[in-house]
């Protein structure tokens, strides 16, 4: 008998800590892509956490159709939450040469602005998103619903939560290696203060 419950004990101690560890604390090592939507909430608190730009890569949707419009929505929404760039910011995420139209981009290529420009224009507008809310912030919100968007069947909605309140409403798609992207955020509340450009 005690044998036995020395072989199950460690076992379930193990399971109750991965439960606990899950969706809590700063993220330290960065999640591997996401299977599922709702595994985009541990790219955005690892995001907030490490500033990692490079890691922007893997929730970012390669599709050119994608990409214009949503770096034009995310950063028309930044700057009307007030969520700016700090100089270290807009150097690690190569944007210097978009500063005077970040807040007001094209929606489609223009002389000057093309994939290669509108792809950091992505990143910068979905870090800046992600800027909203501090760590210690994301590392309280939790997934409250996923649900298909009713008016494209790519896409699936995740809704987030803090305390049970909806703030964010996080449009996935699912990409050509079968994991899942960022095509939109849409803020679902206010922000008490501007986010710090630090």
């Amino acid at each position: 008998m005690t044998s036995h419950w020395n072989r199950i004990l460690p076992l379930s101690a193990l399971v109750l800590t991965l439960a606990c560890d899950s969706g809590s604390g700063t993220p330290t090592t960065a999640p591997l892509a996401a299977k599922e939507p709702r595994d985009i909430l541990a790219h955005l608190q690892y995001l907030s956490a490490k500033k990692d730009y490079q890691h922007l890569v893997l929730i970012a949707p390669a599709e050119p159709v994608v990409l214009f419009p949503s770096a034009r929505w995310f950063n028309s929404q930044a700057a009307q939450l007030g969520i700016t760039l700090s100089d270290d910011e807009i150097k690690g995420l190569k944007v210097e040469g978009l500063m005077d139209k970040l807040d007001n981009l094209p929606g489609a290529p223009m002389p000057g602005y093309d994939l290669p420009e509108a792809r950091n224009a992505f990143y910068a507008g979905l870090y800046r998103l992600i800027k909203g809310f501090s760590p210690e912030e994301w590392n309280a919100i939790r997934v409250q619903e996923v649900r298909q968007n009713p008016s494209n069947l790519r896409i699936m909605d995740v809704t987030l939560a803090k305390d049970g309140t909806a703030i964010m409403k996080v449009a996935c798609i699912k990409k050509a290696d079968g994991t899942w992207g960022i095509t939109n955020i849409e803020y679902k509340v206010g922000l008490v203060k501007k986010a710090p450009a630090k």
